[in-house]
């Protein structure tokens, strides 16, 4: 397994004192309430508690956590907090202070650029991820696409994948691209915000779930929850003329919860999506399409990168293997350590 890093630079900035960090319970007093991280909007932390409450949050002094492998605070970490009697935050919301981050039950994380990459985490104790894209503008990755479906399934989340922009072209023209997840039992939806096309489906399918929806700029994250939600919840650009990449429009992480029914957390677009926790030498396991024929190697422990007697090269060759899905493989192999 990697190494992991304590993460000093994802505290936020106002926080950024000298915080001790423990794994054992202190006695932390009388006024300790339970809540949970529902964003994190630049250098502020807001924490919702049971009675729907909203706090300011500060992270200083002595903080338990077991979490100390990556990101110090998460959209979604449950939480013990002390409230600031009297205390106003700069956001106008009463102040407290985070004194315990519980242990995370499942998360949504990736590798982080740098000179030393750690684990960021982007979503914690949720059930889904949900890699939104676009039928066109911006065109569809599906080599991202499967780094994120990887990186959810290793953190225990059940992942899906919703297209949106069909309006722009047919399902039917990128089903074949689509159709290798299908047979792997990961759900597909074909929608459209702009016309309305299959909302009502997905709606249903996120009841019950706390998911994160993540995907590239421009693909429609934030036009999508403002409508669920029938609401200009997030903010919204048009696609870069220029480059036809969207542009970054969600500067923060936060869930929204939909009528007690189920929550949606957002995300910053991405481009590019490194997977963090994983050993070149279980890849394999991810790749479901593989097995029949990774069975039948010449070698136990074979990559199927270079191996002579490599029975997944060959079916590769032979057109049983899709060669997109194998390019795929090959590039997350080599991105891993």
């Amino acid at each position: 397994m990697k190494k992991r890093l304590s993460n000093n630079n994802f505290i936020p900035r106002k926080t950024k004192k000298r915080v001790l960090v423990k794994t054992k319970p202190l006695d932390f007093g009388f006024n300790i309430l339970d809540g949970r991280i529902v964003a994190i909007i630049s250098k502020n932390i807001f924490v919702e508690c049971s009675d729907e409450r909203l706090f300011e949050a500060l992270v200083k002094g002595v903080i338990v956590t077991s979490n100390q492998s990556s990101s110090l605070i998460a959209v979604g970490d449950f939480v013990k907090i002390e409230p600031k009697e009297g205390h106003i935050g700069d956001t106008g919301l009463p102040l407290c202070i985070i004194h315990e981050i519980m242990e995370r039950t499942t998360l949504l994380s990736r590798k982080s650029s740098g000179y030393e990459p750690f684990e960021q985490i982007i979503a914690s104790n949720i059930t889904d991820v949900i890699v939104l894209v676009a039928a066109a503008n911006p065109q569809y990755n599906l080599k991202l696409i499967d780094r994120i479906i990887i990186s959810g399934q290793l953190n225990g989340l059940k992942p899906s994948i919703c297209i949106n922009k069909v309006d722009l072209i047919s399902p039917k023209e990128i089903e074949p691209d689509f159709e290798i997840y299908q047979k792997l039992g990961i759900d597909i939806f074909y929608i459209s915000v702009e016309n309305q096309i299959g909302i009502k489906q997905f709606i249903d399918y996120l009841k019950g779930k706390e998911v994160a929806l993540i995907g590239q700029s421009g693909v429609g994250k934030s036009s999508l929850i403002n409508l669920i939600f029938g609401e200009e919840l997030q903010k919204t650009n048009e696609i870069s003329l220029y480059s036809t990449k969207g542009r970054h429009t969600t500067s923060f992480v936060k869930m929204f919860n939909y009528k007690n029914q189920f929550k949606i957390i957002d995300s910053p677009g991405i481009r590019e999506y490194g997977i963090w926790g994983l050993d070149k030498q279980d890849l394999t396991f991810y790749f479901n399409d593989f097995y029949p024929y990774a069975e039948q190697c010449k070698y136990p422990l074979c990559s199927h990168i270079h191996e002579p007697g490599c029975s997944v090269l060959e079916a590769v060759q032979h057109g049983l293997i899709n060669p997109i899905r194998y390019e795929s493989y090959c590039n997350i192999y080599d991105s891993l350590d």
